[in-house]
């Protein structure tokens, strides 16, 4: 009876080992895993809700919130503009401003100083799909021919010019 124990478990073993080890299938699969996985779709754009402010003026609430006030909008400003000076006119310095419009791919909005638009002021770029925030901020008292731009990336540039940005 031991001998017949002995070769059950003798054959469950083997069996057990059998089912372990990599068969041609199995090979195949974890050699080219991207051949047997077809690719992610793409993600779909994100709504950031910027769109609904196109040709109106920042300032103009629009589904509750102007522009200024948008979370999309303080979120890039916060994350793009380093210089908190700088930063707090943008968001706080009320003038003339233009309408909001499409401008190389983003949403831009201009504004500027009251009584001194020439030489103060600023244009907001936000890409309206991922939020990512531009900047340019000229300031003539600074500068007299160049406007300093933040970038979404974290780079800073001085570009010769104002924040007057006219599509040719």
């Amino acid at each position: 009876m031991t001998h017949r124990r002995l070769l059950i478990l003798a054959a469950l073993t083997a069996l057990t080992l059998a089912a372990c080890g990599e068969n041609p299938k199995t090979a195949e699969a974890s050699e080219a895993p991207s051949a047997k996985i077809a690719a992610p779709p793409s993600a779909p754009k994100a709504d950031t809700g910027l769109e609904a402010y196109v040709d109106h003026y920042p300032f103009d609430v629009v589904n509750g919130v102007t522009w200024n006030d948008h979370p999309v909008v303080k979120a890039g400003l916060a994350k793009t503009v380093t210089n908190a000076e700088i930063r707090r006119t943008i968001e706080t310095l009320a003038g003339p401003t233009a309408p909001i419009e499409s401008y190389e791919g983003k949403l831009m909005s201009w504004a500027c100083e009251t009584h001194n638009c020439g030489p103060h002021q600023w244009s907001v770029l936000i890409d309206p799909s991922s939020g990512a925030t531009d900047v340019c901020y000229y300031n003539e008292s600074i500068n007299r021919s160049r406007a300093h731009w933040f970038f979404a990336g974290g780079t800073e540039q001085w570009r010769d010019g104002t924040c007057q940005l006219k599509e040719d």
